[in-house]
């Protein structure tokens, strides 16, 4: 089977495995992100992206050399999720957890639920 290779500009939805798997962990995401960059954010977000590495690599799926390593695709991650919550906010819509770790905890329903086919 042959490779298919990720360039610097191509959007998520044209690997949709790797799509699904980043709206699959969309809200653990927004609820780490919450956290301000503590350790555990950086160790999840760090799995997170290993996790994605995996999966891509199961599919056939290599990201060009030129254009990436492990840092530029966590940043990419990054990217995804915050234009997700930019155009939800833009539509009035309330995304996220709120800084507050105690809050973050225990009010799970701060977050919006991800929409079908989204």
């Amino acid at each position: 089977a042959g490779k298919t290779i990720i360039r610097r500009k191509c959007p998520w939805k044209n690997f949709p495995e790797l799509e699904d798997f980043l709206v699959a962990n969309r809200d653990e995401y927004l609820r780490h992100s919450a956290m301000n960059y503590t350790s555990q954010q950086r160790q999840y977000n760090n799995r997170l992206t290993e996790r994605l590495l995996e999966l891509a690599a199961r599919h056939g799926y290599v990201f060009d050399e030129e254009d990436f390593d492990f840092v530029t695709v966590r940043d990419r991650i990054r990217c995804y999720y915050k234009s997700y919550v930019q155009s939800k906010r833009k539509k009035g819509i309330k995304v996220g957890y709120a800084p507050d770790r105690k809050k973050a905890k225990n009010d799970e329903g701060d977050a919006v639920a991800p929409t079908a086919g989204a």
